[in-house]
């Protein structure tokens, strides 16, 4: 017995026991598993490599695909594969028996989980209750263009953007929300301008959202116009690798529709033309003509050449490059980007005078300092540089089409001598013009930098409790320069001697500055959590900002040619300031989101909202908002019924906001005197002492105008988000619009009477946006479009008693009517005979004695025989189109990708001035070459009066005849323009993967493509001397702006 418990209690025999055991109990499992191969792939045949592949209830067994999408794994026949990869859809696999497996992914677009970035956080797209729109970073991408604001064109739903100009480094576009004017914009939490926000790399941005409706007015005083909300990008990845992106574009701009001036013989010859069709200056007797056949024979025969202005000045094709490198990843404890970009834009001056060059860079790190506590931590900013020669830009396209082409650009053809004779309609040659080396040049340079931190703290013993704290700084300053530097033109004289022309001899330079700052703090508590069915977020939020700005110059006439002030003369010399300010805003912010099953939604927000702008009494303002939802389809009879319906929501919101863009500084006159030195003053000693004068008074009960925003709104997706779309309605009412008051005070008070908040309006409209996405074929393709309309009315507006009921009728801005109407009388055709002229019934407009075959004649409205002002009525309307649309399509099959953007404009008229509206202005100027086709006589000598004489008819009456009198001058602008049209192809990763990258495509890409308009001779986006870009019924001259371009590029990016 004692040796049989020896054996027993020996601890060999129990480890080898417990050996046996192990190993016995192990053997079905070893004997069901079995090695398993499997490759994944995407939708269009391409490898996954990366992606995960675990056994289902194992947390230790898994592995990774390689380089070809394949892999290896030990599985029992009875378990399951669960295959991920970040952007794709979780695929799980029943094994069986199966020995080898193919696996396809497809990628997550399940729009409805989405999450959307809203004011002061992010909601998902399913439970959202605002009328809120975004486009990502690949939407917006793929349009190349210098501007990001250009570059969201057409993708937007209600957000209106007109570009006025292709200059380099001006970034002049105008852009709305549904007719609201210019928006707020928000850069990560920061107030920005569109300044900024067009100077922005594209490959920074993660998103853009547009806050439209109530969900705008947590921004308060500023909101008024909508909010245009920017996210830039992190780092995304969590374990450990990073990615280096390189991209490079390189494109050639050419200008759409730049008029071309005729040659000196036809233009010789329609200035004849225009002195014999004038009737007043050839009845009875026909004046002698300008230009005789002698001088056209110099020209035709080639002795002498003709100028083409056009060409001297400008090159057809222009180069642009952009070029962008980022890095992101990170780890569990740190994540982070980092984004370096370069631009340059050459412009059209053949001197190469003119362009423009930018650095931007931006770096993003998130930190996970503990469980707790998070942090982050942004740089950003941008540099850059527009240089253009002294003179004004729209004054040389106004003498590029006015110059005749019978005077000279070059003496001998000298390019170091540019001409001057008696052909050039002013002092200054146009090539001088257009180079800084003759004319001087104005440099602008920005610097701006910004640095902001946030600090997130999960607080214990609340769950879903958590504070916050973000604080940024901002600082922006221009260096300037302005010089006006004196030149010479030559002309040879008629002894062969070189004359010289001095110009410019006042030469100076000029250096200002603006200095600003500013900073943001706030401070809040966030709460988000889940009871049961019932979902509940909420923020309380301290936000205040300052900021501060400066300005100030020095100018000197210049002895020597130099850069520097020291260069200048002591007399004269001048120094000042202009624009010193700063402003202060504080609001307490609230927010509260509630959701029952994400079926019943309820959204309130509220913004106490104060500024320093404004007299003590009226800084502050309270300024709420509330919206709700009924997600329609998860109700269960229609998920029963129609089950089809993936989505089906109905929503509406009210909200009340200000704005305080009226308002600079309070008050904002210096209450008392102003010093005008250059206006009023008084000699005392022989010298001239300034005077001053009274400033305007001061109103102490000035406040900002309030805006009440009404919306609803329908959201609907049908067969699994392949087809989605929404339908909006939409009211803002604004009351307390700044505007003086008529009252009559005596002259002794030297001072006018001051702004109050009086005038009312409203803005109103719908849009509808549709959406397609499907995979036939292995071919993915998808069809986005929208449309949106918007109109303006006056409820009340400050105006005198009219005289009569028809002086009340002509009033374009009067209570209770639509704005931007555009009154005169209409075109009722064109006389296409003598007889026709001789027998028509009425007098008046266009209608009189020297009236040629071409002409128009126009509706007596009115109908008493005379066309006059009486017969004004509504024709068409002043500014941004009433109707905006855009579409965007696309396809991808097997690393090939196609995409386009469309964008349309109707409801949009401009009417023109000066080259587009006379032939030969300004005393016999250019011709324009689209003026050729034109009505005229058979013959060039036939006698216009006589009514035997015959006539070829044109899309424009006989030379010097009117083509811009009452609605025929009004011209409707509305276009339909291929915004973007991208081919790309994506290498194999196969491939890529052999060399170490992770990704390379290439394409070809182009900007304002094709255009399709009513109008002739004439960009459609091309602003107008009224009308259109315009503001209201204000004239200008932006049709002498630089041109909107055309532009073609190829590009690469490579990922590693």
């Amino acid at each position: 017995m004692k040796h049989k418990r020896l054996i027993i209690g020996s601890p060999y025999l129990w480890k080898t026991m417990m050996i046996l055991f192990l190993f016995c109990s192990s053997l079905p499992s070893f004997a069901q598993n079995r090695a398993l191969h499997g490759v994944v792939l995407d939708t269009s045949g391409e490898p996954v490599i990366g992606a995960n592949v675990r056994v289902d209830g194992s947390s230790t067994r898994g592995t990774v695909t390689g380089l070809n999408g394949e892999f290896d794994i030990n599985v029992s026949n009875n378990e399951k594969l669960t295959i991920s990869f970040i952007g794709y859809l979780d695929a799980v696999i029943s094994v069986g028996n199966k020995r080898n497996i193919k696996v396809i992914l497809k990628e997550d677009t399940k729009t409805l989980d989405e999450v959307v970035v809203v004011g002061y956080g992010v909601q998902k797209k399913a439970t959202l209750t605002g009328a809120v729109s975004a486009v990502t970073n690949k939407e917006i991408t793929v349009t190349k263009n210098e501007n990001v604001v250009n570059m969201l064109t057409g993708k937007i739903p209600g957000v209106r953007i007109s570009q006025n100009s292709s200059q380099p480094g001006e970034f002049d576009n105008t852009i709305d929300i549904r007719g609201m004017g210019e928006p707020l914009i928000v850069v990560d939490g920061i107030p920005r301008d569109k300044a900024y926000f067009s100077r922005m790399d594209a490959n920074e941005i993660e998103s853009v959202s547009v806050l439209k409706d109530a969900s705008a007015a947590i921004y308060g005083i500023r909101a008024a116009n909508g909010v245009i909300l920017v996210t830039t990008k992190h780092g995304d990845s969590s374990d450990g690798k990073f990615n280096i992106t390189f991209s490079a574009n390189y494109g050639w701009q050419q200008f759409l529709y730049v008029p071309e001036t005729a040659s000196a013989v036809d233009h010789m010859l329609l200035i004849n033309e225009k002195g014999y069709n004038s009737f007043d200056g050839n009845y009875p007797i026909r004046t002698t003509p300008k230009y005789t056949w002698e001088q056209m024979m110099e020209y035709s025969t080639g002795k002498k050449q003709s100028t083409n202005w056009t060409n001297e000045l400008f090159d057809s094709n222009v180069p642009q490059e952009q070029y962008n490198i980022s890095m992101d990843g990170g780890s569990d404890r740190i994540k982070y980007f980092f984004n370096l970009g370069y631009l340059k834009q050459e412009g059209s001056y053949k001197s190469g005078s003119l362009n423009y060059d930018r650095w931007n860079f931006r770096s993003n790190i998130d930190a996970k300092i503990t469980n707790r506590l998070k942090a982050t931590v942004a740089l950003s900013g941008y540099i850059d540089e527009k240089n253009q020669p002294f003179t004004d830009i729209w004054a040389v396209y106004k003498k590029a089409w006015t110059f005749r082409p019978t005077s000279s650009a070059w003496v001998d053809g000298d390019h170091s001598l540019p001409a001057y004779d008696d052909e050039m309609l002013d002092s200054e040659n146009p090539v001088a013009a257009t180079n800084s080396e003759f004319t001087g040049y104005r440099r602008e340079k920005r610097y701006n930098f910004n640095g902001s931190l946030a600090l997130n703290y999960d607080i214990p013993g609340v769950k879903g409790l958590s504070a916050k704290a973000f604080y940024s700084y901002d600082y922006y300053t221009t260096n300037n320069t302005e010089y006006r530097r004196t030149y010479k033109l030559y002309n040879r004289g008629g002894d062969g001697e070189l004359q010289s022309f001095i110009r410019n001899s006042d030469s100076y330079l000029r250096r200002n500055t603006d200095p600003r700052y500013g900073t943001v703090l706030q401070l809040s508590l966030n709460y988000a959590n889940k009871f049961g069915d019932h979902n509940v977020s909420g923020m309380l939020l301290f936000e205040e900002q300052y900021d501060n700005w400066d300005n100030f110059y020095a100018q000197r006439v210049m002895m020597l040619d130099g850069d520097y002030l020291i260069y200048g003369e002591d007399e004269e010399q001048v120094g000042s300031m202009s624009g010193a300010g700063d402003k202060t805003r504080k609001a307490l912010v609230g927010k509260f989101n509630y959701d029952y099953k994400g079926r019943y939604m309820v959204d309130f927000s509220f913004r106490y909202d104060g500024t320093s702008s404004f007299p003590k009494e009226s800084r502050w303002g309270f300024f709420p908002a509330i919206s709700a939802g009924w997600r329609i389809s998860e109700e269960h009879f229609i998920k029963e019924a129609v089950s089809f319906l993936t989505n089906l929501k109905l929503r509406a919101s009210y909200g009340e906001m200000g704005d305080d863009s009226g308002a600079n500084t309070y008050p904002q006159t210096q209450i008392a005197y102003n010093i005008n030195k250059d206006q009023i003053g008084y000699f005392y000693n022989g010298k001239f002492m300034a005077g001053v004068s009274a400033t305007s008074i001061p109103n102490p009960k000035l406040t900002w105008y309030t805006a009440k925003t009404y919306n609803l709104g329908l959201d609907f997706d049908l067969w699994s988000q392949k087809l989605t779309g929404t339908l909006e309605l939409f009211k803002r009412k604004r009351e307390g619009l700044l505007a003086t008051s008529s009252a009559v005070i005596p002259g002794t008070v030297g001072a006018s009477m001051p702004q109050e908040n009086i005038n009312s309006d409203e803005t109103f409209g719908w849009e509808i946006s549709l959406g397609h996405h499907n995979r036939v074929a292995n071919i993915d393709y998808w069809v986005n479009t929208q449309i949106s309309a918007t109109k303006n009315r006056w409820d009340y507006h400050l105006d005198s008693q009219a005289g009569n009921s028809m002086e009340n009728w002509y009033r374009s801005d009067v209570s209770g009517r639509n704005k931007d109407i555009w009154f005169t009388y209409e075109e009722g055709g064109r006389f296409t005979s003598y007889e026709e002229i001789r027998y028509h019934g009425t007098t008046g407009a266009n209608y009189n004695q020297g009236t040629l075959p071409g002409d128009y004649w126009y509706k007596d409205w009115n109908e008493d025989g005379i066309v006059n002002d009486a017969d004004r009525h509504p024709v068409a309307t002043f500014n941004l189109p009433v109707f905006n649309y855009g579409i965007s399509m696309g396809a991808s099959w097997k690393g090939i990708d196609l995409s386009m953007n469309w964008q349309g404009a109707a409801g949009v008229y401009n009417s023109y001035n000066e080259v587009f509206t006379e032939v030969g202005p300004f005393n016999g100027g250019a011709v324009l070459d689209m003026y050729k086709d034109r009505w005229h006589t058979v013959n060039v000598n036939d006698d216009p009066w006589n009514p035997n004489t015959q006539w070829v008819e044109g899309l424009y009456p006989a030379t010097g005849h009117s083509f811009n009198t009452g609605s025929t001058g009004i011209h409707n602008t509305s276009y339909i323009r291929l915004k973007t049209l991208e081919l790309g192809y994506t290498f194999p990763k196969v491939w890529m993967n052999k060399i170490g990258v992770k990704n390379l495509r290439v394409y070809v890409n182009a900007y304002n493509l094709l255009t399709f308009s009513g109008l002739d001779n004439i960009d459609p986006e091309r602003p107008g001397y009224q009308g259109g870009s315009n503001s209201g019924s204000s004239s200008g001259i932006l049709y002498y702006n630089y041109p909107v371009n055309r532009t073609f590029n190829i590009g690469a990016t490579i990922k590693f």
